[in-house]
Formats: C-alpha cells, sequence, structure tokens
C-alpha cells in the first residue's frame, strides 16, 4: 500500500514539474523560435544552435521611416512613424557550420517587435538608454566569435595526422620493392 502510494506521488510531481518547465518554457521561447527562423536565412547557420545569452522585455517607443525622402526633389516627403510595442532585446550567440566538422561561434544582437512580429534596428530606438546600455555592456564584454574548440582541435589532429603520418605511409610502402642484384656483363660471378 505504501509503495503504490509513494509511486503515485513520485509520478504525479514528476507530471507536474514536467508540465511547469514546458509552461515556461513555451512562454521565452516565441524570441527563440522567431531567432531561429530568422538565422536560417544565414548561409552555414547550425539549425537551433541559437542561444539567448541576455535579453530585456519591455515597452519601449519605435520610430520609423514609413515612406523615404525623394533626393530628386527639394521637399522633404520623409514620414516617420512613432509607436509603443512590447520588444525583446537579445544577446544572441549561434554556431555556423562549415564543412561538417568545423564550428564557428558568432554573437549579435536581435531587437524583436513582439506585438508586430517582426525583427528591428538599434535605429528604432534613438532614445532608449536600457537597450543602448545592453549594447554597450555587450560591447565592453568582449565576446569574441571564432571556432569552436572541437573544431580547433579536429583541425589541429588533422593537420598533425597529415604531417606525420603520409610520410611515413610514402616510406613504408615505397622501399617495399625487392631489390635486383645487378649483374655487370664484364664481372666474373
Amino acid at each position: 500500500m505504501k509503495k503504490g502510494f509513494l509511486f503515485m506521488v513520485l509520478v504525479s510531481c514528476l507530471a507536474f514539474f514536467t508540465f511547469l518547465g514546458s509552461a515556461s518554457a513555451a512562454g521565452g521561447s516565441d524570441f527563440t523560435k522567431a531567432v531561429n527562423e530568422k538565422l536560417k536565412e544565414i548561409n552555414y547557420y547550425a539549425d537551433g544552435s541559437a542561444k539567448v545569452v541576455d535579453s530585456i522585455s519591455k515597452e519601449a517607443e519605435i520610430t520609423k521611416v514609413v515612406t523615404a525622402d525623394d533626393p530628386e526633389t527639394k521637399e522633404n516627403e520623409e514620414e516617420i512613424d512613432t509607436y509603443k510595442a512590447n520588444i525583446v532585446v537579445g544577446h544572441v550567440a549561434y554556431k555556423l557550420k562549415r564543412d561538417s566538422i568545423f564550428y564557428i561561434q558568432k554573437h549579435e544582437f536581435f531587437y524583436y517587435d513582439v506585438d508586430n512580429q517582426e525583427f528591428l534596428m538599434l535605429g528604432n530606438f534613438p532614445g532608449d538608454q536600457q537597450i543602448n546600455s545592453l549594447f554597450n555592456d555587450y560591447m565592453d564584454a568582449d565576446h569574441k566569435a571564432g571556432i569552436t574548440l572541437t573544431s580547433n582541435l579536429l583541425f589541429s589532429l588533422l593537420l598533425l595526422l597529415s604531417v606525420l603520418v603520409v610520410p611515413v605511409l610514402i616510406m613504408i610502402f615505397h622501399n617495399k620493392s625487392i631489390p635486383v642484384p645487378m649483374v655487370r656483363k664484364n664481372s666474373a660471378v
């Protein structure tokens, strides 16, 4: 009786915490899904490798140019639209996959308008100090893009093998021939 009850409590707790984990992941994953879809446009993107390093969610004032100015005319026809929307600003780390074995780590900022489901640029937030400080913190943190450690080790191993093994193999197979004794016509046997 006790074993059955403990088993039922254990299964209930596992189901409950699994549900909580998936519910919280689903709330924060809209931005990650949108970033993954955006990064699929990039050549060599390793699908699903995007990880949000740091992000902020807030309501911000967005400034967009609706109609650009025509340089041919003297009048200024530029129309600027300003509105408030919920945005997510995220510092995202992702990988590029080259030749199926080399991974290159990249870092980038994404500005996502949740209400309109579109990506924006830093210039759409001219006076927002919180977004600018997040970007400046990223620049000061000195995040470096480059080849990952495993790719670097793999490349070093392949280079070492080609330098050491190939000449040894050439020496082994080149010296396999049996030397034939040389007989001269003038020599006495």
